[in-house]
């Protein structure tokens, strides 16, 4: 751990959160896959975000709890914390930017669009990368603060998984979106000290997933992270950053980490962020991504032996959001990834088929 850039890194995958302009909505979900009114919940969740106006709006984390019954499997010890942090006792329950709790399946478009219209208080501006073979995650942020600072606001990094189908509970969900997996340093974030308007605080952190893959028989004996991970895939790793208080719990902003080609400077990818929808999908699936600049974008699925199922190239997309829909209907259920790129940009995404 250390607030300076890495000189030298073999990475396979690269990221970053574009210059912000105006305010980012840190939406936090409290579930579990024993819990028969949270698939309702992540329903309507997931409803309200994959429509578009909410694009780049707002940044998704779900914590898995070890209750009700034995809980969740995917339950984590930080998870809990964060649970704590709002005082909460029950599930499926959203806290929007730290300040406003409600039922998830009482969560709205008005809620957000009220967070929405709240001004930030800092920018964010983050990179990831992972190697996928020695499973290490790479984070680097920088906030530029606003207005001068008071004591005790901090930074938070969550890595999170897009998409998780091995944990299957009693509720009959059979898989789940962006579930946090670690949070980095840990749970407590890393406490930024006073600043003046315009000044900007730094941070990296490197983290190891040691072990294997371990899927605990529920919530009571959670994932121990010194000897072992619930990563499914390593290749669909994402990381939520955003700065907050503990003061009154505010959400000062939050951002996205993107996935971006090796070598790219920042700023310089053409695809800002892509989503899949639904997933999973039976028979139809619709891709939207949003592309910064006009150029042509290739399409393609691949299957979990690394061939193309499917493979489409979009010409000269306008800058601005673009979805095209992926003839699913013949293609057997299973894991694919969906890859979406040009010359100078690269997203990966999952789907879940289950026609």
């Amino acid at each position: 751990m250390k607030n300076n850039y890495l000189v030298v890194l073999v990475l396979l995958l690269s990221a970053s959160v574009y210059a912000q302009t105006g305010r980012v909505t840190l939406i936090e979900t409290f579930t579990s896959s024993t819990c028969p009114p949270c698939v309702g919940g992540n329903i309507n969740l997931e409803g309200i975000l994959d429509d578009s106006q909410n694009d780049d709006q707002a940044v998704s984390l779900k914590y898995q709890m070890y209750w009700p019954g034995n809980g969740d499997p995917y339950y984590t010890l930080e998870g809990g914390e964060r649970r704590n942090v709002y005082g909460i006792s029950g599930v499926p329950t959203t806290e929007v930017d730290g300040t406003t709790e409600v039922s998830t399946g009482n969560l709205s478009q008005n809620i957000l669009n009220s967070a929405y219209a709240v001004v930030p208080r800092v920018t964010i501006d983050a990179h990831y990368e992972v190697d996928e073979a020695a499973k290490i995650i790479t984070v680097q942020a920088s906030v530029t603060v606003l207005e001068a600072t008071p004591p005790g606001w901090r930074l938070y990094m969550a890595v999170f998984e897009y998409g998780t189908t091995g944990n299957t509970g009693t509720n009959g969900e059979t898989s789940f979106e962006h579930v946090m997996k670690k949070m980095l340093p840990n749970e407590s974030g890393k406490v930024m000290s006073p600043m003046q308007a315009g000044e900007t605080f730094n941070w990296t952190e490197v983290y190891t997933f040691n072990g294997n893959y371990n899927l605990p028989a529920n919530g009571i004996s959670p994932i121990d992270h010194a000897i072992e991970h619930s990563v499914e895939e390593f290749s669909d790793l994402g990381v939520a950053v955003w700065v907050q208080t503990l003061l009154n719990s505010e959400v000062m902003q939050a951002g996205y980490a993107e996935v971006g080609l090796i070598g790219l400077n920042e700023n310089e990818s053409t695809i800002e962020s892509a989503k899949i929808y639904p997933n999973p999908a039976y028979g139809k699936a619709t891709v939207a991504f949003q592309a910064t600049v006009t150029e042509d974008y290739k399409i393609e699925v691949m299957n979990t032996m690394g061939e193309a199922v499917y493979t489409c190239t979009l010409l000269s997309v306008e800058a601005g959001r673009t979805t095209h829909d992926l003839p699913i209907d013949n293609f057997a259920d299973g894991l694919y990834t969906i890859r979406i790129s040009s010359t100078t940009g690269l997203i990966s995404k999952r789907l879940s088929v289950q026609n």
